[in-house]
């Protein structure tokens, strides 16, 4: 008997298939897309808001007017972002996204592209592009028909708020800020200036901790621990807190702890003396780390970290950590990729834990402490470097640093995640290493995360560690450290298109190479050069630096790099109509990088060799191989490589006459690209189009 089990035709296959015998016809399959939750980032809504009726009733009647916009203005304390996140919770479904971001931090004010980076990763772009200008058109694309609440945070300058805006006319963005910020009246927002509560409310609100039989045992001193918080809401959560934990103690007694001894701002006053009381009550040990976590220059910490810069044992830094949390002085940090929990500090909190940081611990001890940062920050990253890029990792491994006590991850996803969960800290870190003179941490650091930039793709951040860290080296005088940094440098600024300033760093880095008699570094610095000059279509003068760049590596046996080389050499050719001689470079590439166990870059030899195959006649084959090589790049994550290949699978089968084929690899191309390299997205669209 004799059975058939086939599949024909332009199949589409999604999910898992079994196939017993033979596969015929045009066969697709790609893994279906991760489904992400819908972003609901405000943060949690306080269980002790009272009154502001009338502050509802404003953003109401704003909203009603048509405004998509409104800044609330006022003290630290005054309840700003407790009032803009119960009211936008109250304008928003279930299905719609909430966003939030904080825009003054320890490190200084976020940039807009800090920001919108995130939010679009949470939309489910992966690789969103790195110009603010792209950032900002894509985000206006994303939310062109889909309307969003998002709330900023802090906002130190007017200038932030703008890119940050989202399209559609339904949404709403609420902004805060201790300044009126009158500047964002040109983008239609509407003002609302907050004060403090009323008597009776603050009264409500101390109600709400103590219970109304305490506040009816001692009304007037009730109302003088009120006043003296100034009618503020964080100061009076801060005394309720403290009240509720102690039921024996009087309110007369808290108000006579609130009494300064200065004459200054009353709301200051009452802050700052809100914080006194509590943090008097906490045990040594959790004083001392509310002390330390002031002079650290970072956005977030965790225990990992508490436990290194403090010297506490993980689970006394967790515990110390919620401790801390539970007495309002730290919050629980949102959108946190890390393994276990981060916490933040207000810059009101920050203020007063480092003013009595400067006066309790002696400067000596707050030098190391922020040494003890910077050191684990560098092992950890070193860590991660040696398990995802170990072939990158040359100067770590000439003198790596001793790996922490404790590696807070046990694989590449989790070494991945670690990096990400401290993007925000790196730059804090690098420019305290500086100022302290410890330059070798700089460029170090700089080195360590180098798997976290060639992945993600964050070129600002990129580019200003790079600058920071290239001076660092040429301080102290290690010339391998400045060539490194020149060189992964200038890789940053080309994958960001500003190829002339590549061009120049990578220049440098040539002077540098010959003057140290160092072939391998200079050979790096001809391909980038080569390179370069290929992406500006100047494949002319590319042409004698990629030569240059492989008789050196052949004359110092480092095969790798002569065969990275060659694979822009084939490229060239395909650009001048040889798909015959552009076939043997590859081959010869994929063969020496195969050897060099080098799969990735041996993916990208066989997408170009396919290419050029189906060029010279064989588009069959060349399909087959090029299907081949998109498996890597998809494993692999690398969305750029990927849609290449997609391009050129879409381009093959147009040439080959079959569109119908074309068109779904134009189409997710021109997705995949579209976060990355939006030009290049609509340029692959119009190709789709034109089928």
């Amino acid at each position: 008997m004799t059975t058939s089990n086939e599949i024909s035709g332009h199949a589409w296959l999604s999910g898992l298939v079994v196939q017993a015998r033979d596969v015929h016809g045009g066969l697709h399959h790609h893994a279906a897309p991760q489904q992400l939750p819908t972003p609901h980032q405000l943060p949690r809504l306080a269980p002790h808001f009272v009154n502001r009726t009338e502050e509802i009733n404003t953003l109401d009647e704003a909203r009603r007017a048509g405004s998509g916009l409104v800044v609330i203005s006022g003290l630290v304390g005054v309840g700003k972002t407790t009032l803009a996140a119960r009211w936008l919770s109250t304008i928003t479904d279930a299905a719609r996204p909430e966003l939030y971001a904080e825009l003054s931090g320890l490190a200084g004010p976020a940039r807009p592209e800090d920001v919108l980076q995130p939010w679009l990763r949470a939309f489910g772009i992966d690789r969103p592009p790195a110009g603010l200008r792209e950032l900002s058109a894509l985000w206006r694309s994303v939310t062109a028909a889909r309307p969003v609440s998002v709330l900023l945070d802090t906002v130190s300058d007017a200038d932030q708020v703008p890119p940050l805006l989202p399209a559609g006319a339904s949404s709403m963005t609420v902004v805060t800020s201790r300044r009126a910020l009158w500047e964002l009246a040109v983008d239609g927002a509407a003002a609302l200036s907050l004060g403090p509560l009323d008597p009776r409310s603050s009264i409500k609100l101390l109600a709400r901790f103590t219970g109304e039989e305490r506040i009816a045992a001692e009304p007037e001193a009730t109302a003088v621990l009120a006043n003296r918080c100034a009618h503020l809401p964080l100061p009076l959560v801060l005394a309720g807190a403290r009240l509720k934990s102690r039921p024996h103690r009087s309110l007369a007694a808290a108000a006579d702890a609130l009494v300064h001894p200065r004459r200054e701002d009353p709301a200051r006053m009452a802050i700052s003396a809100g914080l006194t009381e509590t943090y008097a009550s906490l045990g040594a040990a959790a004083q001392y780390v509310y002390r330390s976590l002031a002079l650290l220059p970072v956005d977030a910490v965790d225990p990992d970290m508490v436990s290194t810069v403090c010297r506490l044992a993980r689970d006394d830094a967790e515990r110390l950590l919620e401790i801390l949390a539970d007495e309002q002085l730290l919050t629980l940090g949102t959108s946190y990729v890390g393994p276990g929990p981060c916490y933040r500090m207000a810059s009101a909190v920050h203020e007063h834990a480092l003013a009595l940081a400067e006066r309790h611990d002696e400067p000596g001890e707050r030098q190391r402490l922020v040494g003890r940062l910077c050191e684990w920050m560098l092992a950890t990253a070193a860590q991660a470097q040696l398990r995802l890029t170990p072939a990158q990792a040359t100067l770590q491994q000439q003198d790596a640093p001793p790996p922490p006590d404790r590696v807070p991850f046990s694989d590449d996803a989790g070494a991945m995640a670690w990096l990400e969960s401290h993007e925000k800290n790196v730059l804090g870190v690098l420019r305290m290493a500086q100022t302290q003179g410890w330059d070798d941490i700089v460029w170090r650091l700089v080195d360590a995360y180098w798997p976290f930039f060639l992945r993600r793709h964050p070129y600002a951040l990129w580019i200003e560690t790079h600058e920071i860290a290239l001076d660092s080296a040429r301080r102290t005088g290690n010339q391998a450290a400045v060539r490194q940094m020149l060189n992964s440098g200038a890789i940053g600024l080309s994958s960001a298109g500003r190829l002339d300033q590549a061009i120049t760093w990578y220049t440098s880095a040539l002077e540098a190479a010959r003057v140290g008699s160092d072939r391998r570094d200079e050979g790096q610095a001809l391909l980038g050069l080569g390179a370069c000059h290929y992406e500006a279509a100047r494949p002319r003068q590319a042409d004698p630096y990629l030569h240059e760049a492989i008789a050196l590596w052949d004359g110092c046996g480092y095969p790798r790099g002569a065969a990275l080389a060659t694979i822009v050499l084939g490229e060239i050719a395909l650009t001048d109509g040889d798909p015959e001689r552009a076939q043997g470079l590859f081959a010869n590439a994929r063969c020496t990088l195969l050897a060099a166990e080098d799969s990735y870059d041996a993916a990208r030899a066989l997408a170009l060799y396919g290419r050029a195959r189906a060029l010279a006649g064989d588009p069959a084959t060349g399909i087959g191989e090029m299907k081949a090589a998109a498996g890597v790049f998809e494993a692999a994550g690398s969305t750029r490589w990927l849609a290449r290949v997609l391009e050129m699978l879409g381009t093959t089968h147009q040439e080959s006459g079959d569109s119908e084929a074309a068109r779904p690899y134009y189409q997710r191309a021109a997705e995949l690209m579209a976060p990355i390299r939006p030009a290049d997205a609509e340029r692959i669209a119009r190709l789709e189009q034109a089928l």
